[in-house]
């Protein structure tokens, strides 16, 4: 018979050694892990990992250089997946509806986490807000990182996070425009506009085309019901943003120009172009664009509907985001690059003075860099010109707007 100390003893001794197995073999994993991590970076690979609390259906695609040339991409684990340098995009598809993602990696621009790595989160989708009217509807253009900048030009391009919000996929007709006109509460009520906006009005200097008579000569080319609105200020879209979200946004939408990278995200898609729908801007591609007119062209602006039957959508739904109409977004005009990155600071504060950027090239534009995505151009918020009009945007608030 065996003492009883010596039982407990070796007893003792059994259950040391088990926490002790398992964490040696814990450790073993951990340095696998590394090791598998270090082999991925030495080739030059980098890791997407996802988040997906909802069970949304994800896939994933390589962009190629236009919408047509999306591949799909074998993924064992989006929890860690390990991809070579490319232009990605996520597809998810839950019970919201189907959301998509950039995700680019480039060996001089990798992700936004300091190992060069992406980490994305799949939220459900808000419910969107009724259409604008004209033909248009609202797109959404989920929250997460996306490259903004010419990629041409060293270190200006890097990843900003953007959270999640809806745009116009055409932009803002006259029809639309000329509501805000008529409404008591809309162009004439001084609560939709900034000071410096309201001075400006004051002055009785409005040129917008949605004013136009159907007697006026340029009512056919610029003044119909479905064309873009355009010798608008940017004092003006904007006040017409501020009667749109008191009067269609019942506490829970806020609606204004988008800022600066929130454009150029939508304008790029989740394919991450260079221009509206393709990587490239040779001549089979100039008929994909509105651009490229002169003063006298009979065709200057195209409308909503004719715009949808002539003229494809970017992946997410948007028309025009190169040629047709430039448009005004919310941000002043500042410079970034990668060592003072872009930020939504108060450039998007709408009382403050300044040139606000505008972007996208239009029908009148000559040359194709004016349709080149990242390509900016600004002006003081009281000029107004026939092919510069803007698109709205759209917020989800969290409470009711005061």
């Amino acid at each position: 018979m065996r003492h009883p100390s010596l039982v407990l003893a070796t007893a003792g001794l059994l259950l040391v050694g088990v926490p002790l197995a398992i964490g040696l073999a814990a450790l073993a994993r951990i340095e696998r892990r590394a090791d598998e991590r270090a082999l991925h970076r030495a080739r030059g690979e980098f890791e997407l990992r996802v988040a997906n609390p909802g069970a949304a259906h994800l896939a994933l695609y390589r962009a190629g250089q236009d919408q047509g040339q999306a591949v799909p991409v074998d993924v064992a684990s989006f929890a860690s997946a390990w991809l070579p340098p490319a232009r990605y995009f996520l597809e998810a598809n839950g019970p919201s509806g189907r959301q998509l993602y950039p995700v680019t990696f480039d060996p001089g621009h990798p992700g936004p986490n300091g190992d060069g790595s992406l980490d994305l989160v799949v939220r459900p989708m808000p419910l969107a807000p009724s259409s604008p009217g004209s033909g248009s509807s609202f797109v959404y253009v989920p929250s997460g990182p996306f490259e903004i900048g010419d990629r041409r030009t060293p270190r200006q391009a890097h990843p900003v996070w953007v959270a999640g919000f809806f745009i116009a996929s055409f932009e803002t007709t006259n029809a639309e425009f000329r509501r805000f006109l008529a409404d008591p509460g809309g162009y004439d009520d001084r609560a939709n506009w900034t000071d410096a906006g309201w001075g400006w009005r004051a002055r009785g200097a409005s040129r917008v085309t949605a004013r136009l008579e159907a007697d006026d000569p340029r009512f056919p080319r610029f003044g119909r019901d479905a064309l873009p609105v355009v010798l608008v200020t940017w004092y003006e879209a904007d006040a017409y943003c501020r009667w749109l979200t008191r009067r269609s946004g019942d506490g829970r939408l806020w609606f204004r120009l988008p800022t600066e990278a929130e454009w150029e995200k939508a304008a790029r898609g989740p394919d991450s172009f260079d221009y509206g729908l393709g990587m490239e801007l040779s001549e089979p591609q100039e008929r994909l664009y509105n651009w490229k007119k002169n003063p006298g062209a009979d065709t200057t602006l195209v409308g909503a509907g004719d715009g949808r039957e002539r003229y494809r959508a970017n992946r997410y739904g948007l028309h025009h985001m190169s040629g047709n109409a430039a448009e005004w977004t919310a941000s002043l005009h500042r410079l970034y690059n990668r060592e003072e990155p872009y930020r939504e600071d108060d450039r998007n504060d709408r009382t403050l003075p300044g040139m606000r950027v505008t972007r996208g090239g239009s029908w009148y534009s000559a040359a194709n860099v004016r349709l080149y995505l990242a390509y900016r151009e600004e002006f003081q918020p009281e000029m107004s010109s026939d092919d510069l009009g803007f698109r709205v945007a759209a917020v989800p608030l969290p409470g009711p707007l005061r």
